[in-house]
């Protein structure tokens, strides 16, 4: 299941490489991809550098919102 399925679906929306978001917030691509699918949680810095630095033109709490655990 994908966690943040907006997030994923703009990272791959806008072409933008999920190596230079990892980079941008000093995390390697396991760690990145690990807070992706939610075995790690984004800090809030980390979460204002994404949104600040890639999505200006989307809320925090769109970007990070979570997929819906009860739904299969």
């Amino acid at each position: 299941m994908i966690y943040y399925p907006t997030l994923e679906r703009e990272i791959a929306g806008r072409g933008i490489k999920k190596k230079t978001i990892a980079e941008s917030i000093n995390v390697c691509n396991k760690s990145f991809n690990n807070k992706l699918s939610g075995r790690v949680p984004f800090t809030w810095p980390e979460v204002a550098t994404i949104k600040n630095r890639f999505f200006p033109d989307m809320t925090a709490e769109a970007l990070f919102a979570q997929a819906d655990q009860g739904s299969a």
